[in-house]
């Protein structure tokens, strides 16, 4: 049994571990990132990434099934509601005129030129 304990302890470990990289790579890319839209989604993906991972950890290390159960609802509903919030802001965002960042190389056009 210890064994098994040991194992289940080390998968929460592994997932918080991971949660604790998305989690850091969503907030550097608030800061990397050129505009509002690749920053919302480093950061949505980054969030999604590191919540749906701290609920697989303490899933590993559940007491029972009830706990288990409603730990898999929880990330169900994490699992539908952060994407679809950043989808929300990213709309909200373009209705509002902010236009996505070109590069160098691809200018928008001139409506001078047609």
């Amino acid at each position: 049994m210890e064994t098994l304990t040991f194992i289940r302890e080390l998968g929460a470990v592994f997932f918080c571990a991971i949660a604790c990289v998305a989690a850091l790579a969503g907030s550097v890319s608030l800061f990397r990132f050129p505009d509002t839209y690749t920053r919302l989604h480093g950061a949505g993906l980054g969030a999604t990434t590191a919540c749906f991972s701290v609920f697989l950890g303490s899933l590993c290390v559940s007491p029972d099934l009830a706990t288990a159960a409603r730990i898999v609802l929880i990330i169900l509903f994490f699992f539908i509601s952060c994407p679809t919030a950043t989808h929300i802001i990213a709309r909200y965002a373009w209705y509002q005129g902010i236009d996505p960042w070109l590069s160098p190389r691809r200018k928008a056009p001139d409506p001078e030129d047609t």
